[in-house]
């Protein structure tokens, strides 16, 4: 009888702590937070000072399909849209090439289908007049199935 009451008790004992791991669940819209963006004084080709930027965000998505295949047509992942400030009011830059990128394909491993990483998007270029613009860029990513993310903002970014 003690052997039953030792197995029943080691049962209980791994079913109270298997229960305790439960699964995060997230929905199948990604969800983005933004991390950091820093400026590199450089020069372009032409020997003209820009500043290099770099975005990083984190990203979460439930059913864990973010990116695609590199076969062509590339379909773009992450959308930014630049703004500056003209008398105290945030304006849309109106920009000549669109600040669209592409994301290969995340593959997730095993039965999990969530899928968390973050995204880093280097030369991001600032090359106009450098007058104490303030300048901040809103961005957001769709996934696979063409859920749309929540949008978030680098905040001010001040160019000296």
């Amino acid at each position: 009888m003690k052997k039953i009451q030792k197995i029943g008790m080691f049962l209980f004992l791994i079913i109270a702590v298997v229960s305790c791991f439960k699964l995060e669940q997230y929905p199948p819209e990604p969800q983005i937070e933004f991390i950091d963006f820093t400026f590199v004084d450089t020069v372009d080709g032409l020997e003209n000072r820009v500043l290099n930027g770099t975005l990083h965000f984190s990203f979460v998505d439930g059913d864990g399909d973010i990116g695609f295949d590199t076969i062509q047509p590339q379909q773009n992942t992450v959308f930014l849209e630049k703004f500056k400030y003209q008398n105290g009011v945030a304006t849309s830059i109106d920009l000549l090439i669109p600040l669209n990128y592409f994301v290969p394909k995340f593959v997730t491993e095993g039965n999990r289908k969530t899928l968390k990483g973050e995204i880093i998007i280097n030369d991001l270029d600032e090359n106009y007049p450098f007058n104490g613009d303030t300048v901040f860029y809103k961005f957001y990513i769709v996934d696979r199935a063409g859920n749309v993310s929540n949008i978030d903002s680098t905040g001010n970014l001040i160019i000296n």
